[in-house]
């Protein structure tokens, strides 16, 4: 009975740590792929900022003076 209960907890406890890792590897490539999806929408957003921001007759931005 012992030799049962034995496997019983070391089947559950593998289930177990397949699952977590199934799931933490899932996360972790969500997490990858929306990282670099926000990356690029801000790149996008500061050269659009860029574009808009006036220079002055040396062609420098306000903040480069």
């Amino acid at each position: 009975m012992l030799m049962i209960m034995t496997i019983y907890g070391t089947v559950k406890m593998f289930t177990r740590m397949i699952v977590y890792c199934g799931i933490g590897g899932l996360v972790l490539i969500v997490r990858h792929h929306n990282r670099k999806k926000r990356r690029n929408e801000m790149d996008e957003g500061t050269k659009r900022i860029m574009r808009n921001t006036p220079k002055d007759e040396n062609g420098k931005y306000p903040w480069e003076k």
